[in-house]
């Protein structure tokens, strides 16, 4: 009887921690995506003239009717397309499209790849949300993606990545970056990408970044060379000239990639470290390369650093104490997310 009653008590105890795990696991994923629904209220939901580039949009929204692929991508006339026919061309809904879309993916990318979810949506919040969800809605997507196809470069999908990248690519041209990023070697660090940020500020000190970017506009479609050729021709009139490479934002990439490199030779404890640091430093090296064409700098640098959102949390767990990380990881995002604020 004892024996009877022993088992009974103890399918009941496992039964209660069964219901207890899955409980804590759908409340876990209930606020979660209730928080991406704010997020997608906030961004979609905004008053026009909140932000610098709503206004623009919103007239080229209600007044532009012919496609022009040099202006915008295809992905963004699509949905002006569909917002005129469902929604009458409201300008409300359009935005409400983008930010569902951009958010959920991100959302989703953090949800699959991110040791510390609840701490990659604070990073989101304090590093890219003003960004991508408040100005650059159109890349704000592309984004998504290229984070969703950081899994199928670590499993090697090449079917895969290539339809998230040409979904980024529909969205914003910069995702054409995407490519080599392919073949990157998933699980081994060189010491190449310690000095890829060295080698960009010395070939920026040459100037090399126009004579590269001249020569390469031939290999692209016309409708990026043009783009690319506008960008040069602004930059002679001394248009989009002006950058800063000495700043916190980019010195402290600097600090996570020497840093990458130190926890490598200790031990990697998240299978997609190796892929952040290289991305980490494809960016910071274009960031400083192009230099002297920032559009180039910051659209390129901007579009990598996204990874930050997934890689800066992790670097909790290379720590014991990580009640003292902490802090300074949440202090970082706090500066950051004032520094959004007031530019």
């Amino acid at each position: 009887m004892n024996t009877i009653k022993a088992t009974n008590s103890k399918a009941n105890f496992i039964n209660f921690k069964s219901y207890n795990y899955f409980f804590r696991k759908f409340l876990s994923n209930f606020l979660f995506w209730t928080t991406a629904v704010i997020f997608i209220s906030i961004a979609g939901l905004r008053p026009i003239g909140l932000d610098r580039d709503s206004i623009s949009l919103a007239t080229l929204i209600q007044s532009v009717t012919n496609v022009n692929f040099l202006d915008k991508e295809p992905a963004f006339w699509i949905i002006k397309w569909l917002n005129d026919i469902f929604f009458f061309g409201n300008v409300c809904t359009f935005f409400l499209i983008f930010a569902i879309l951009g958010v959920s993916i991100k959302f989703l990318a953090i949800k699959r790849l991110s040791k510390l979810p609840w701490l990659s949506v604070v990073a989101y919040l304090s590093l890219y949300f003003i960004l991508y969800k408040m100005t650059q809605i159109r890349v704000g997507v592309a984004v998504g993606f290229f984070l969703l196809s950081i899994l199928d470069i670590y499993s090697r999908n090449f079917l895969k990545f290539i339809m998230k990248a040409l979904l980024a690519f529909l969205f914003h041209y910069t995702a054409i970056i995407m490519i080599p990023l392919y073949f990157l070697n998933p699980k081994k660090l060189n010491i190449i990408y310690f000095l890829l940020p060295i080698v960009g500020m010395i070939l920026a000190y040459f100037d090399l970044s126009k004579v590269f970017l001249v020569n390469l506009i031939n290999l692209f479609p016309n409708f990026i060379a043009n783009k690319i050729s506008n960008y040069l021709t602004l930059l002679e009139f001394g248009k989009y000239s002006e950058i800063s490479i000495v700043n916190v934002y980019y010195c402290s990439l600097l600090f996570l990639i020497y840093f990458g490199f130190f926890i490598y030779i200790k031990k990697i404890k998240n299978n997609y470290d190796i892929l952040f640091i290289k991305n980490l430093a494809i960016s910071l090296f274009s960031f400083y390369f192009f230099s002297n064409v920032p559009v180039f700098a910051f659209r390129i640098s901007e579009f990598l650093n996204i990874v930050t959102i997934i890689f800066l949390p992790n670097l909790i767990l290379y720590f014991k104490q990580k009640e003292l990380v902490l802090p300074l990881i949440i202090l970082f995002y706090f500066v950051c997310f004032i520094n959004q604020s007031v530019c």
